[in-house]
């Protein structure tokens, strides 16, 4: 009798395994979202995709295989169809320019900025030493009394390196080479000058109001504050953009201006 039940539920057991293991295939399989999100023209990941976890391609996580391989094509196709926008090479036209003559020193001029040198530098040294005899950390009325001292024992030395000092200056002075004159401004340009000073004197006075509307308004709160500077700059958007393309057309005169100066030298 117990034999017969036996026989009985053994159809039955393997019954119940069987369809637990059918059930456990036809489960979703948890697929992790990827760590960012896919370029926009790749279009839609595949919608089946095998139960497996692999590490996705580029950082993108981890997922199935089937997006794994997605992803390496949309990233072949990318490197294949790029086009590498590099900026046409303009050769730049060679401008002569006439080197600046520099005057020769004559040697008399030479010897004396050197006798000029070397003598204010034993004079300094000299003062260290003075002021290192009054130990570390002297006040300054000690190094003051060193100084009205060193002053008066190399009162000759003193003046005849300051009257040395005002040949040299004189020498140079007197053969400093011409500056060309500066060439007049275009009225192109002037004109230009005039619109960015005009927009910048528009900004600078609304500037200049806001900063007085805050100093007065110390009742408002920080979110009323934030919102008179959002006004601010909503109003003045329009000013500010003008203001740059003004500047932007002064700049590309100016050098277009240069550019023809310079071919003509």
């Amino acid at each position: 009798m117990i034999k017969y039940i036996i026989l009985l539920l053994i159809p039955c057991l393997l019954y119940s395994v069987d369809t637990r293991e059918i059930k456990q295939d036809l489960e979703k399989p948890s697929i992790q979202r990827p760590s960012k999100s896919f370029p926009k023209h790749w279009g839609s990941p595949p919608e089946v995709q095998v139960r497996d976890i692999v590490k996705l391609p580029d950082g993108f996580g981890k997922g199935s295989s089937t997006l794994a391989n997605w992803i390496k094509e949309n990233i072949k196709n990318d490197k294949e169809n790029s086009v590498e926008r590099t900026k046409p090479e303009t050769e730049k036209p060679t401008i002569e320019k006439k080197p600046i003559e520099k005057p020769q020193i004559p040697n008399e001029v030479k010897s004396a900025i050197e006798t000029h040198k070397k003598v204010d530098a034993q004079l300094k040294a000299s003062f260290q030493e003075k002021v290192k005899e009054l130990g570390e950390k002297p006040s300054r009325e000690a190094i003051k009394k060193v100084a009205d001292t060193f002053k008066q024992e190399y009162s000759d030395v003193i003046e005849k390196q300051k009257e040395l000092g005002k040949q040299i200056q004189t020498y140079f002075n007197e053969n400093r080479p011409e500056r060309p004159n500066r060439p007049e401004l275009p009225e192109e340009i002037k004109e230009k000058i005039k619109q960015v000073n005009d927009k910048e004197k528009v900004l600078r006075q609304a500037k200049q109001e806001l900063f007085e509307k805050l100093k007065e308004s110390k009742d408002l709160s920080k979110e009323e504050k934030q919102e008179l500077i959002e006004k601010f700059k909503k109003d003045n958007a329009e000013n500010h953009k003008q203001l740059k393309e003004a500047q932007k057309e002064l700049q590309k005169k100016i050098r277009e201006t240069k550019q023809e100066a310079d071919r003509r030298i």
